[in-house]
């Protein structure tokens, strides 16, 4: 049984309102925050979404007893912003759950063979020496760079670089091939030759600053890790959303419809949505950026051009279920990342019994695949069938697997992933400025500063007490 998605209110093509305190264009994470913390402070709003259901990215399937997640699959426990709205909301706090560290390993794909990570690896920097020194996944040129990096001095760059060229002024190709860009994948989609340091790897960056070296770096500031590093919900990610939406209503009310076009008046914003125009005093815009930029066109042809300079990729999600009995890998990890070099098609797979054992029923195994870029791209328009097989194959060469699924889930998120390429940082300094000269405007969601759920909350929160009436 699928689970039930909230339905939405047709809109038709009447006007909204004559004049409302604040339109929220977008009903995903960004957008549903909104509400919230404008709901905490008594203002009412209206949410505009054109999808059948809410939440945006954030989908979990409930199939045959499994909690099958289409988009993300749980949050970084450092950032607090998840957290904390969960304790605000009743009941909430005490779904949340961390993954299963006691099997926390993940697998990367060298000559057709899964070979383990090496053990504290902080994202393509080696912290335990030894561990990195004797894996695998290493030649002797690479061991012998990070031997040496270990000397390099302490730097301060003035221009934004691409994370290719960053990593390989510290170590060497095959680090970037085989660990920083698979590590990424999963985030971005994108290409590490273009995407940014300083806004992708901001912290690393302050290790170059202050130490030179990041292997020193790491070692030294290396904590003690207590708990999880990625939380989630018990039944699903889709549960902060659901909660989220019951804690906002009844202050905010939800509309099914699309905003064409928006433009400033003496009373506030006009927003045309599908055929009728209503005026607002606040408009948070709560979507990808270039769904942004087609809407101000009339209002800002600058901060339109800005924001529609902001690429995307793609991302197809398949969750594949088998009969465990069918099954004889041990799934000794939370999976396995393909390194370009040696990618096909499928650019990651989590072994979903092990990273969050309560999501699957008794009986199966859930494994699921990620296609990205214009490898999603090129798939995008195929049947259901041609991108299953894709990804069958791809568990047969890389794991064995020659059975046959019981069943399985999939999902196309087109344009989805937003890029943080080279001059990010410069660009979203621009567009703040822009927005900063429009009263009652407010852009939040991931196209800007951080492309995770907590960042999301944290900006949305920012975004509604900003725009609060006097």
């Amino acid at each position: 049984m699928r689970r039930h998605w909230h339905a939405l209110e047709p809109h038709g093509d009447r006007v909204v309102a004559d004049v409302t305190d604040v339109l929220i264009l977008g009903g995903g994470i960004s957008g549903l925050a909104s509400a919230y913390f404008l709901s905490r402070r008594g203002i009412a709003s209206t949410i505009v979404e054109k999808q059948p259901r809410l939440g945006g990215l954030i989908r979990t399937d409930a199939v045959q007893g499994c909690a099958l997640e289409a988009g993300p699959d749980s949050y970084i426990a450092a950032k607090p912003a998840v957290t904390e709205l969960a304790e605000q909301i009743p009941g909430l706090s005490e779904e949340v759950i961390g993954a299963n560290e006691d099997n926390r390993r993940i697998f990367l794909v060298k000559n057709g063979g899964l070979v383990p990570m090496p053990k504290g690896m902080a994202m393509m920097v080696p912290a335990d020496m030894r561990a990195a020194l004797a894996s695998p996944l290493f030649g002797a040129s690479t061991k012998q760079r990070f031997l040496r990096e270990r000397h390099q001095k302490a730097r301060e760059r003035t221009t934004d670089v691409s994370i290719a060229e960053f990593v390989r002024d510290h170590f060497d190709d095959a680090v970037l091939d085989m660990v920083a860009e698979p590590l990424l994948t999963g985030v971005y989609g994108g290409d590490a030759r273009n995407l940014s340091a300083a806004s992708v790897l901001p912290r690393f960056l302050e290790y170059e600053r202050r130490y030179g070296s990041l292997i020193r770096a790491v070692r030294s500031e290396r904590k003690q890790q207590t708990g999880s590093l990625f939380l989630s919900f018990r039944h699903g990610m889709q549960t902060l959303t659901d909660a989220i939406h019951r804690a906002t209503s009844p202050a905010a009310t939800v509309v099914s419809g699309e905003a064409t076009a928006m433009e400033h008046d003496s009373r506030g914003w006009r927003v045309r949505v599908n055929n009728g125009w209503g005026t607002y005093r606040r408009v948070i815009i709560a979507l990808p950026a270039p769904s942004a930029a087609r809407i101000l066109e009339r209002a800002d042809v600058e901060l339109t051009s800005e924001l529609a300079q902001i690429p995307y990729s793609s991302a197809i999600t398949v969750v594949v279920v088998y009969r465990k009995a069918s099954i004889d890998h041990p799934l000794d990890g939370f999976g396995f990342l393909v390194p370009r070099p040696e990618r096909r098609q499928l650019a990651a797979c989590t072994w979903i019994n092990t990273k969050f054992p309560n999501r699957i029923a008794a009986g199966y195994i859930a494994l699921r695949g990620f296609i990205v870029g214009q490898d999603a791209e090129g798939l995008m328009l195929g049947g259901d069938e041609q991108i299953l097989s894709v990804v069958k194959r791809e568990f047969a060469r890389l794991m064995g697997i020659d059975a046959e699924p019981t069943f399985h889930t999939l999902h196309r998120w087109p344009a989805s992933m937003p890029q943080y390429v080279v001059g990010h940082n410069a660009r979203r300094n621009r567009i703040q400025k822009l927005v900063a000269a429009h009263p009652g405007l407010a852009l939040v969601g991931n196209a800007y500063e951080g492309v995770g759920i907590p960042d999301c909350l944290r900006l949305a929160r920012i975004a509604a007490e900003s725009i609060v009436l006097p």
